[in-house]
C-alpha cells in the first residue's frame, strides 16, 4: 500500500514538473512573440521614416532631372542664345543613397515573418529589391553618361568657373570661339541624346517608386494599428 502511494506521488510530481516545464515554454513563446511584434512595429515605424527620406530624394531627382533634360534641348537648339547653364546644368549624374537599414533590421531579426498583411510583405521586398535595383541601373548607366559628356567637353578650351552656392547652378565659361563648336559637335550631341534617353527611363522609375512609397505608407499604417 506504501509503494503505492509512493508511486502514485512521484508519478504526480512527474506531472507537475512536465506542466511546469510545458507552460514555462508558453510563456517564453508568448513574450518572444510579443517581444517580435514590438520590435516589427518599431522596425516598420522606422520605414516609414526611410521611405519619406527617398520620397525627397526622389523629389529632388525629378527636379535635376527635368532641368537636365532641358539645358541638353537647349545646348543643342541654336536658336537660343548660348549660356553656360547649358553645359554646367548638364554636367553632373545622379546617386541612389538607400534608406533601408530598418528594412534589413526586420529581415534579420525574423520580425518580418510577424507582419500579418502578405501585401505589405511582397510590397517592402518588391520596393527593397527591384525597384531599387532598377534605379540603381538607370543611376550607373547615369554616371556612364556623365563620364562621357565629361571626356568630350574637356576638348574644348574653359576660360573660366564660376562655383556655385546651395541650389545655384555652377557655370562654366568657354571661349567664345568653342561655345559654336561644342553646339555643333555630333558626337557630343549624340552622347547628350542617348543620355537623355536614360534620364526620361530614370524619372520613370523613379514615378513609380513614388507611387510604391505612398502605398508602402499606407499599408503599413495599417498593419502597425492592427
Amino acid at each position: 500500500m506504501k509503494d503505492k502511494r509512493l508511486i502514485f506521488r512521484y508519478f504526480f510530481e512527474v506531472i507537475v514538473i512536465i506542466f511546469s516545464v510545458t507552460i514555462s515554454f508558453y510563456i517564453q513563446d508568448l513574450l518572444n512573440q510579443k517581444d517580435k511584434k514590438e520590435l516589427k512595429n518599431k522596425g516598420l515605424e522606422g520605414v516609414i521614416l526611410e521611405l519619406k527620406k527617398d520620397e525627397q530624394s526622389f523629389k529632388y531627382s525629378d527636379f535635376y532631372n527635368n532641368r537636365r533634360i532641358n539645358y541638353i534641348d537647349s545646348l543643342f537648339d541654336l536658336s537660343y542664345p548660348f549660356k553656360p547653364e547649358y553645359v554646367s546644368g548638364v554636367w553632373g549624374n545622379n546617386i541612389l543613397i538607400e534608406n533601408k537599414k530598418y528594412f534589413e533590421a526586420l529581415v534579420s531579426t525574423g520580425a518580418i515573418e510577424f507582419i500579418e498583411n502578405t501585401e505589405l510583405q511582397s510590397e517592402l521586398s518588391n520596393y527593397y529589391s527591384t525597384e531599387y535595383s532598377l534605379i540603381n541601373i538607370s543611376m550607373q548607366s547615369d554616371d556612364r553618361s556623365y563620364i562621357m559628356f565629361g571626356e568630350q567637353i574637356v576638348n574644348y578650351q574653359l576660360d573660366s568657373i564660376k562655383y556655385g552656392s546651395a541650389g545655384v547652378v555652377t557655370k562654366h565659361y568657354f571661349n567664345p570661339t568653342d561655345i559654336k563648336q561644342i553646339r555643333r559637335d555630333k558626337k557630343l550631341k549624340s552622347i547628350c541624346l542617348d543620355w537623355t534617353m536614360t534620364i526620361k527611363l530614370e524619372s520613370e522609375r523613379i514615378a513609380q517608386s513614388k507611387k510604391t512609397i505612398k502605398k508602402l505608407i499606407k499599408l503599413i499604417s495599417e498593419e502597425i494599428e492592427i
